[in-house]
Parts: C-alpha cells; structure tokens; sequence
C-alpha cells in the first residue's frame, strides 16, 4: 500500500487533477477538469476552511465548483454541501435512497452500533469529540439535492461515472473516473477504522446492512482502477482487484 501525505502548502494530488482535502478522520476530493471542479463528498460543516483554503492554493474560486457528488447521506460526508451551493449556485448530487434525508424530509442517523462500539475506545472517543468540535451536531439539509441514477457518467468535471453500492447506507453510491483509472470507494470500504484507530483496508465496520454492503462490493468488479480512494484512510495504488480481495478477506475472517 502506498500513502500519499498532506502538504501545508496545499492539498495533495493524489491522482491526475484529483486532489485531497480533510483531515486524518475524514477524506473529501476536488476534480479538476479543464480550470472546473467536481467535490466529492463535502467534509463536516467545520471543514468549510479547508475547501476555500484548497481553492486558494490552486489558484480558483468557489465558482470553479460545478457540482457535489454526496456518496452517501451522513453528515461527515454532507458538511458543507448546502453552504457551497448556496454560495455559488453548485449542483448537488446523492442516492435516490438517501435524497429525502439530504433534502430535510428525514433525520439523518449513524449506522447501528457506532455509539455502542466507538463511545469507548479511546480512537472512538476522540473521532467522537472530533466530529463534535467539527459540527457534526449541525445538520445542514440541501435545497434541491438533485438524485444519481445507476451506472450513469455525469456530464460534470472530470465525467464521473456512477456505481450503486447500497449497504453503508441504502443509497451508497461509488464514482469512477474511468479515464483517469480512480475510484472513490465513499464508506464502500475504508483503508482507515476510526472506532479501533487500525488501518488496512476493510469492508467498513458500521454499516446499515453488513451483508448487503459486501454484495456490492461486486459491483466494482468490473470497474478498471489503479488508484482507490476512501472516505477514511489513505489512497491505494496498488489497483482494485487487491483491494477488492482484501476487503472481502477481512469481513469474511
């Protein structure tokens, strides 16, 4: 496995145009396309500075943002979603599944478990007070979240491709920039565990429905990628297909 660290100076480039922000916890990705940008899931509220602080070091405005591609409904994954679209007027994207929680119409919850297995493990803990000071507690709906449908290629920067892979959530989805052989895996899998602080990849601990979520991992089978990127944890580059079998080793063991 290969690590690609943060720099201060800006945000690390982890495969062509595709670039990394966040923090140790938590992953969250710019595109880049021709001078326009795709994000890629959008960070807690309090993530907001590292977004503009991104655009800053490339040389862009918030206005370069085209769209927001939410993998999944959660507020580590939504934070700040509505305020880059009320901002500049970006698309925002998510599962069908998981639009009305998005939208408002439907309190968003953590997987079960995440209390019972995180609230005391001293990783779990500190993710916990994390996502706190992060706002975490600040749900902020999109107006207008606009739904994905499978296995479509958007026409936005970078022409991602949408996979579905329920389970996470019940609308979990993945995105691959097929030209470029990148997949975000979203919370499909994750090369980080924040209950326990152990990295390696692994089908995510916390899921909505543990089965389902490895089923779906069949759905990137077909999906040519060398570099994997997660919501947690750092990049693999060492191609799919391992990450996929390792993946599936460890939920099998």
């Amino acid at each position: 496995m290969t690590t690609t660290s943060k720099h201060t100076d800006g945000p690390s480039e982890v495969a062509e145009g595709v670039y990394r922000l966040g923090t140790k916890w938590l992953n969250f990705y710019l595109v880049e396309d021709d001078g326009e940008y795709t994000l890629i899931d959008a960070g807690y509220p309090g993530y907001w500075r590292y977004l503009t602080e991104a655009i800053d070091a490339l040389g862009t405005s918030l206005n370069a943002i085209q769209a927001v591609i939410l993998t999944h409904h959660h507020v580590d994954h939504v934070g700040t979603a509505q305020r880059l679209c009320s901002a500049v007027g970006a698309r925002v994207f998510v599962g069908e599944s998981d639009q009305w929680i998005v939208g408002g119409h439907y309190p968003s919850h953590a997987n079960p478990g995440f209390y019972r297995q995180a609230s005391w493990r001293p990783s779990g803990i500190r993710f916990i007070a994390h996502s706190a000071a992060a706002g975490g507690g600040k749900y902020r709906p999109v107006q207008g979240v606009e739904a994905l449908n499978e296995d479509q290629t958007l026409d936005l920067p970078g022409r991602p491709r949408v996979i579905g892979t329920p389970g996470h959530t019940g609308g979990h989805h993945s995105l691959a920039l097929e030209e470029r052989g990148v997949l975000f895996a979203g919370d499909a899998m994750a090369s980080f565990d924040y209950v326990t602080g152990t990295r390696g990849i692994a089908l995510h601990r916390l899921n909505d429905d543990r089965e389902m979520a490895l089923a779906s991992l069949a759905h990137l089978d077909p999906i040519d990628a060398k570099v994997v990127l997660f919501g947690h944890g750092e990049p693999w580059t060492d191609g799919l297909p391992r990450a996929l079998e390792i993946a599936r080793g460890t939920a099998n063991e």
